[in-house]
């Protein structure tokens, strides 16, 4: 942490510690990657470590006024504080992992009738850009599964066939205002539909 305290000067105590804590755990998602037998122990931290590196920076940009260069440059430097030690203590790993957490929990898993909209915009944006390639074919076949499941799921919870395109009909146009959905969504949707 002396690198970082050398440079935090309007940080709050809690986005230093949070700062370190990117530091840490983008290390430990290196190990984990290069199949290091040390941290196999804790659950991967890439993918939530990601989403928390960006909530982390955000803040500490809004709250420090610094701009998203300078911010990398404080967590890289803690990067480097970190390894010139050669270790991380076990205690610290599991409270970063706590703290990421608290601060960037995972999404909630994707629902039917929002995986079948995401999923029918994404295979129409491929069809309009590349033809009915078999990208925009394997798209479409999972934007078919997953609209005949919500279907059947919204059904037996009581509704109608109706309501249930209402629902994704609704989801679409969210999602299309959104810009459509990012990569872990996709997946997650992508997931559901080969699900037995």
């Amino acid at each position: 942490m002396i690198a970082l305290a050398a440079l935090a000067a309007a940080l709050t105590p809690q986005s230093t510690q949070d700062i370190r804590c990117v530091a840490v755990l983008g290390i430990v998602a290196y190990d984990q990657r290069r199949d290091t037998t040390e941290w196999a122990d804790i659950p991967p931290v890439a993918k939530d470590g990601e989403r928390f590196a960006g909530i982390v920076g955000e803040r500490t940009m809004k709250e420090s006024g610094r701009t998203r260069e300078a911010v990398k440059d404080l967590i890289l430097a803690e990067v480097a504080a970190v390894q010139k030690a050669k270790t991380i203590a076990r205690p610290e790993v599991e409270s970063c992992v706590k703290r990421m957490a608290v601060v960037a929990p995972p999404p909630p898993p994707p629902n039917l009738p929002r995986c079948a909209a995401v999923m029918t915009l994404a295979a129409e944006a491929v069809k309009a850009r590349e033809g009915l390639s078999s990208g925009a074919k394997d798209l479409a076949t999972l934007a078919s599964v997953l609209t005949y499941r919500a279907k059947v799921e919204g059904v037996a919870a009581g509704k109608t066939e109706a309501q249930v395109a209402e629902a994704i009909a609704a989801d679409r146009a969210a999602a299309s205002k959104a810009g459509g959905a990012d990569e872990e969504e996709m997946q997650g949707c992508a997931e559901l539909a080969a699900a037995e």
